[in-house]
C-alpha cells in the first residue's frame, strides 16, 4: 500500500479514531515469542505490590470474570480495568493480557481501543502494551494527526523526546512494532508528514536505525577529533554541514557526545548549544538538537522539564505523562523524579496529586512514582478490589474490598519464576491464533 497516512486524510473524523489506534493481531504470535525469550531472565527491579507471588493463571482467569460482566453489562469498566492492572508490573501484564487472548479470546486491546477516545482510554491502553509498542503508537498518533491538520504546533521535538530514549536494540523493536501495527515503515510516514529532504526527516530516520556506539566511557583524543569536525562543519566555515552534525548526533556514544560538547566549550569558545543557535537556519532544528545536547547532558533533567511542560498544560497533556511515567517505569523513572524534585522544589508524586483530578489516573501514576504509595489507602472501600468469588459487575459504582487489600500494595513488585516457566511451557505448543 502506498501510505497509511495518505490514506487516512480521506477518512472521515469518526474513522480518523480507528486509524490512530489501529492493531493488527498478526503481533500476537511475535509478541509471545519475544515473552518466552524474555521469561526465564531473573528481574532486578524492586519488589513491590500486588502479592507474594504471581499465579498468571490465576489472575488471568479473574481478569477473564471481569470481561465476561463486561460484555454482560455492555460497557468496557475501564476504571476497574486500570485498577486491576495497576498491581502487576510491566512484564506481568504482558503475561495476562496475552494469556487472556490465548486462553479465553479477549483481545483486551481491542477491546479498549473500541472505547470513545478519553484520558482513561489512554492511560489503559498504556498499560496494556510494552512500552516500546506506547512509543510506536504515540509516534504515529502525532504523525497522523500532523497530517489530517488536526494539530497546529510543529510536533518534531515530541517525535524526537519519544525516540531518544531507545536504545538500538529498543530502535529496531520499535521499527518492526510501528510496521506490525500500522502496515507501513515509520521512514515513509516520517518523510510524507515532515518532507522527504528536511533536516528533522533524516534526523528522525537516523534515530531508529539504531547504529549509535553504546559502550561506556569515552576517548579525549577522539572527542578532540570530533569536536574539531563540529565547529569545521559550523562555525569554522560559510554554511553548515547538516549530515556531520546528523552523523555525529546520533552515532556517538552519549559519553562521548557529553564529552565532544565539553571540549568544543573550552576549546572553541562557547557551549554547543550557542554555535547551533548561531548557525542553523529552522527554529524547529535549532530546537531539536538542543534538546539533544541536553538530553546528553542529563537525561533525568531533560525528561523531568518534558513531563511538567506536559502538566502545566490545559487541558493536561496525558499522552506525554502516560508516555514518561509508565513508558520509563522500569528503565529511568527514578532518575527522573529526583531530578524533578531538584528542579521544582516538590516530587513529581506531589505535582500529580495537585493537578491531575481523575482518580484512578492520579492513584496509579503515584503507585508507580512512589513504589508502591496508595493515595486511596484511607478510603478502600471505593476502590480496592479483590479476586475472590465475591465480585461486583461493572457499573455497580464500588470495588469490593477484602483484608489484603491494604497491605497489596507493598508487594507490588514480587515474581514468581515457577510461574513463568509455567507460562513458557503454556506457549510450547501454541495453536495458531
Amino acid at each position: 500500500m502506498a501510505s497509511l497516512l495518505r490514506k487516512v486524510s480521506q477518512v472521515s473524523h469518526h474513522d480518523v479514531n480507528k486509524v490512530k489506534t489501529l492493531v493488527r493481531s498478526k503481533t500476537y504470535d511475535s509478541n509471545l515469542t519475544k515473552l518466552e525469550k524474555r521469561l526465564p531472565r531473573q528481574s532486578t527491579v524492586p519488589s513491590f505490590g500486588h502479592a507474594t507471588d504471581f499465579d498468571y493463571k490465576r489472575d488471568t482467569k479473574h481478569l477473564c470474570k471481569i470481561m465476561k460482566h463486561c460484555i454482560t453489562a455492555h460497557t468496557l469498566d475501564l476504571d476497574y480495568i486500570l485498577h486491576f492492572l495497576s498491581s502487576y508490573t510491566c512484564e506481568q501484564r504482558m503475561i495476562l493480557v496475552h494469556d487472556l487472548e490465548f486462553e479465553y479470546e479477549y483481545n483486551l486491546v481491542d477491546m479498549v481501543l473500541e472505547r470513545p477516545e478519553s484520558p482513561m482510554r489512554s492511560c489503559t491502553l498504556s498499560m496494556l502494551v510494552e512500552p516500546v509498542d506506547l512509543y510506536a503508537r504515540h509516534f504515529h498518533d502525532l504523525l497522523t494527526l500532523k497530517q489530517l491538520n488536526k494539530i497546529d504546533y510543529n510536533i518534531s521535538r515530541k517525535l524526537v523526546e519519544i525516540l531518544l530514549v531507545l536504545n538500538n536494540d529498543d530502535a529496531k523493536k520499535f521499527k518492526q512494532s510501528y510496521e506490525n501495527l500500522f502496515e507501513n515503515s515509520a521512514e515513509k510516514d516520517i518523510e510524507v508528514v515532515q518532507g522527504v529532504d528536511s533536516i528533522i526527516s533524516r534526523l528522525l530516520i537516523h534515530l531508529i536505525e539504531g547504529k549509535r556506539y553504546e559502550e561506556s566511557g569515552h576517548s579525549a583524543s577522539i572527542a578532540k577529533n570530533i569536536a574539531r569536525k563540529l565547529y569545521e562543519a559550523g562555525e569554522g566555515t560559510p554554511g553548515i554541514d547538516y549530515d556531520t552534525f546528523i552523523k555525529i548526533f546520533t552515532r556517538d556514544a552519549f559519553s562521548q557526545l557529553s564529552a565532544i560538547f565539553d571540549i568544543y566549550e573550552d576549546k572553541y569558545g562557547g557551549p554547543i548549544q550557542e554555535a547551533i543557535e548561531r548557525e542553523f537556519q529552522e527554529q524547529t532544528d535549532i530546537e531539536c538538537f538542543q534538546d539533544m545536547v541536553e538530553y546528553t547532558r542529563s537525561p533525568g533533567d531533560y525528561y523531568a522539564k518534558i513531563i511538567r511542560q506536559a502538566l502545566d498544560k490545559t487541558p493536561i497533556d496525558y499522552e506525554t505523562v502516560f508516555r514518561i511515567v509508565i513508558g520509563h517505569e522500569e528503565k529511568d523513572l527514578c532518575e527522573i523524579c529526583l531530578e524533578y524534585s531538584k528542579i521544582y522544589d516538590e516530587t513529581l508524586d506531589e505535582t500529580i496529586k495537585n493537578r491531575i483530578d481523575i482518580l484512578e489516573i492520579k492513584r496509579l501514576l503515584v503507585l508507580i512514582i512512589t513504589h508502591g504509595h496508595d493515595i486511596t489507602a484511607n478510603n478502600i472501600d471505593q476502590v480496592r478490589f479483590d479476586q475472590s468469588s465475591n465480585f461486583s459487575p461493572p457499573g455497580s459504582g464500588t470495588i469490593p474490598t477484602t483484608s489484603i487489600a491494604a497491605s497489596s500494595v507493598g508487594m507490588r513488585r514480587n515474581r514468581s519464576q515457577e510461574a513463568f516457566e509455567k507460562f513458557v511451557n503454556v506457549f510450547k505448543t501454541i495453536r495458531p491464533h
